[in-house]
C-alpha cells in the first residue's frame, strides 16, 4: 500500500499518522506522481524548509507519498518517498472523493466539493457535496449510500478531521437550478 502523509515544513514533518493507506496505483493517479517526484529512499524521512525550527502554525505545506517495496514493484516506481504537486487542501478533497468513488463507483461520482460550515447545534462541521452523474441513483446498489458514509467517516477519522460531515448529493443540473434561485 501507499501511505499519504500531510507534511509540515521544519524539524518535525508530521504529527500523527498518515491521512490514508491506499493502493499505489490509486496514489499515483490521485496525486499525479511520476519517477521525477522521487524524494528519498524509505530509510531517510524527507524534510522541508528550515530544520532548526517548527512550522506547525503554518499548517500542512506538502503531500508526501510513501510507497513500500511490494507496491513499488507492481506500480513501476521504486520504493521510497515521493512529493506530490497537489497541495494539501486539494489532496484533502481528493481523498474525500476517493472514499465516495470506492463506495458509489467512478461512473456515478462526477466530483466532490467541501466547505466549512456549522451544524444545527452551532458546532463546526464540514459540508460535502457529492455531484453525481445523471441516472446514478438508478445504478447504485442497495446500501451504497450507507457504505459511502461509513467510508467517509473512516477517512475523516484517519485524516484527524473532527468536524461532523453534512453530506448532500446533487446532479450538475440540480446544482445549476439551486444556484438560479
Amino acid at each position: 500500500m501507499a501511505l499519504v502523509w500531510p507534511v509540515y515544513n521544519g524539524r518535525e514533518p508530521t504529527r500523527g499518522g498518515p491521512w490514508a493507506n491506499i493502493s499505489a496505483p490509486d496514489a499515483i493517479s490521485l496525486f499525479e506522481l511520476s519517477e521525477a517526484d522521487f524524494l528519498s529512499d524509505l530509510d531517510k524521512t524527507p524534510r522541508f524548509g528550515d530544520q532548526r525550527r517548527e512550522f506547525f502554525h503554518e499548517g500542512f505545506r506538502h503531500i508526501v507519498i510513501e510507497i513500500e517495496p511490494d507496491e513499488a514493484r507492481r506500480s513501476g516506481l521504486k520504493p521510497g518517498f515521493y512529493i506530490s504537486r497537489v497541495d494539501p487542501e486539494e489532496a484533502f478533497r481528493r481523498l474525500i472523493e476517493h472514499a465516495f468513488v470506492g463506495a458509489l463507483g467512478s461512473e456515478n461520482v462526477v466530483r466532490v466539493e467541501y466547505s466549512s460550515t456549522t451544524d444545527s447545534s452551532g458546532n463546526d462541521a464540514i459540508r460535502i457535496t457529492v455531484v453525481i452523474a445523471p441516472g446514478a441513483v438508478k445504478r447504485l446498489r442497495e446500501g451504497a449510500a450507507l457504505d459511502a458514509l461509513v467510508r467517509l467517516r473512516e477517512r475523516l477519522r484517519d485524516m484527524r478531521e473532527e468536524r461532523n460531515p453534512i453530506i448532500e448529493y446533487a446532479t450538475e443540473a440540480e446544482l445549476a437550478q439551486n444556484a438560479g434561485h
